[in-house]
């Protein structure tokens, strides 16, 4: 036999067909990577200037600004024609950062080395990782392949990929790590060992817990797997399993109070006390409110069909299992409601936002209203992939080819719908004289001071 049919031989084997599965995988990722390199990335929104300079800062122990160097950074942002919103005012001389600081603390040794890129390049690994030991687990190789390209490759994924001054991708691979690990030991607790199975649980916890240090707003989507955590705590409970009850409680509340207490220890230190948070005090829309609804499925639902090529297939699998119990034997209903309260706790929430409902969408790329919801993505991932598998093989293949390429497309338009603008705002003053910087320093500061409520004397 030659060496060329050995190798044929080994491909067609069951083994050769899940490193194949496993290399498709890390091809994703690595195209992934080289789109992020080929496709420039420009400075979109004033939340990423603002959460540029806070990097900056935090790296320099400056949690809070005051108002001197305040209007110095907004002055240098408005130079390249943004603005700091995401800060605001604490005091009358103070400012400070308004979103939760979770993926600034685990963007901070990526930029002491000047690797900002690899902090979400590193998250996506870690998430597509769990998307494949989930659905390896539930169904096979194939359908675990195929979960986690399209994890990577949804529209919404890849452009906050990109993105490494902003916490959105960051906060939706928090949670879904932290989730996805959550549900794999559910469905293997029974034959994991006591420290695999604690183990786990610790980590499940700790990436929840993070996921909530970075945006607040996951909290609901934590509040689900804490519910359902209570749940099996009480069966276990009711089956006399009382140590198991200890350990592994100690375990899952150990991981997610971490992060939680440097979020409550940085809100002392920052706003007084510990339950105090930036949003108490900014004047942007921010809030939410059933009044929403209707605005934002007016607003938002084109954005979230373009963004999210999953939703309707991955609500249509879980509305039909829930239904049929078609995924009694993979999930268990109590699994199957988890997802749905995890699916419900983020687009539910953001059906609510009222900043996207309260939006000029004229002219508007998708990214905008989109990117909120990403948190949402694994379970209609998870969900799809397992309804694409019921498909034949040719099906199959030509769909997840097209929503791949869809993700590309749309990523692309998402990176270069804005103008260009300088990619370094830390330094904007390259070409203007210094007769131009200190007018427009002081233009800045009479702006700010006078919105902040100031006078400004003759």
């Amino acid at each position: 036999m030659s060496h060329y049919t050995k190798m044929a031989a080994y491909i067609m084997s069951e083994t050769g067909r899940n490193w194949c599965c496993r290399g498709f995988v890390a091809l994703g990722l690595v195209l992934a990577l080289v789109l992020m390199l080929v496709i420039p990335q420009h400075m979109k929104e004033n939340s990423d200037w603002s959460l540029q300079y806070a990097v900056q800062n935090f790296a320099d122990g400056q949690f809070v600004l005051d108002r001197d160097t305040f209007y110095l950074q907004s002055g240098e942002a408005q130079a390249s024609g943004a603005s700091l919103d995401q800060y605001t005012q604490i005091d009358n001389q103070n400012y400070a950062y308004t979103e939760a600081p979770g993926y600034i603390f685990y963007l901070l040794p990526f930029h002491y080395v000047h690797a900002h890129a690899l902090a979400n390049v590193l998250l996506a690994a870690g998430a597509a990782a769990v998307v494949y030991l989930l659905l390896r687990r539930i169904r096979d190789e194939r359908t675990a392949c195929v979960g986690a390209l399209l994890w990577i490759f949804s529209p919404v994924a890849l452009a906050m990929l990109q993105r490494a001054y902003a916490d959105t991708f960051a906060a939706a691979a928090f949670l879904g790590i932290g989730g996805g690990l959550y549900i794999y030991y559910c469905l293997r607790r029974g034959e994991l060992s006591l420290m695999a199975a604690y183990g786990l649980l610790f980590l499940a916890g700790l990436g929840l817990g993070w996921s909530v240090f970075a945006n607040y707003a996951n909290t609901w989507a934590v509040g689900a797997f804490l519910a359902h955590f209570i749940y099996l705590q009480t069966k276990a409970r009711l089956e006399g399993r009382k140590k198991e009850i200890v350990f592994s409680a100690l375990c899952f509340c150990l991981g997610m109070l971490l992060p939680l207490a440097g979020l409550l220890m940085y809100q002392n230190a920052v706003f007084g006390a510990p339950l105090r948070f930036g949003f108490q005090y900014t004047g942007l829309p921010v809030g939410f409110s059933w009044q929403y609804i209707q605005a934002n499925i007016r607003q938002t639902t084109v954005a979230w069909l373009i963004g999210y090529p999953l939703l309707i297939p991955g609500l249509a699998a879980l509305v039909w299992a829930l239904y049929h119990r078609t995924h009694k034997n993979v999930f268990g209903t109590d699994l199957l409601l988890l997802l749905a309260g995890w699916v419900a706790a983020v687009f539910g929430l953001y059906l609510m936002y009222e900043l996207t409902a309260s939006s000029d969408i004229a002219g508007m790329p998708f990214i905008v209203l989109a990117r909120y919801a990403l948190p949402g993505l694994m379970p209609l991932t998870l969900l799809s992939a397992l309804w694409l598998e019921q498909l034949s093989q040719r099906a199959l293949r030509g769909i997840t080819a097209a929503l791949l390429v869809w993700g590309v497309i749309f990523f692309a338009q998402s990176a270069l719908a804005y103008p260009e603008v300088p990619i370094n705002p830390l330094n904007p003053w390259r070409n203007i004289t210094q007769s131009q910087q200190d007018s427009l320093l002081l233009d800045s500061a009479r702006s700010i001071y006078v919105t902040s409520g100031g006078v400004i004397d003759a």
